[in-house]
């Protein structure tokens, strides 16, 4: 699974979690993307969550990209204040 979101320049952009890092947190993988997506992505930035088997090979004019939301849109949140100490982070991003 992977999150899609709107990068730099309203281009789409897509973060694949390390296999290593979801092995270290609990709950279901969607659980495992949310929690990655506060930690990683800016406070209220819009995201999906998507499976593996979207295929997003082909790099044709990648820079032409852009993120629409759909249906199973999330926006990330502020990481809890213990979250923010285990990750040595003084604030979200």
């Amino acid at each position: 699974m992977r999150l899609i979101f709107e990068g730099k320049n309203g281009i789409a952009a897509v973060m694949i979690p390390a296999a290593k890092f979801l092995d270290t947190l609990t709950g279901t993988d969607e659980e495992k993307l949310i929690h990655i997506a506060n930690k990683d992505l800016p406070t209220g930035t819009k995201y999906e969550i998507i499976g593996d088997d979207v295929d997003l090979s082909d790099r044709t004019f990648r820079n032409a990209w852009t993120y629409t939301s759909g249906s199973d849109e999330k926006t990330s949140a502020d990481l809890s204040a213990e979250d923010l100490l285990k990750y040595n982070m003084k604030e979200n991003k």
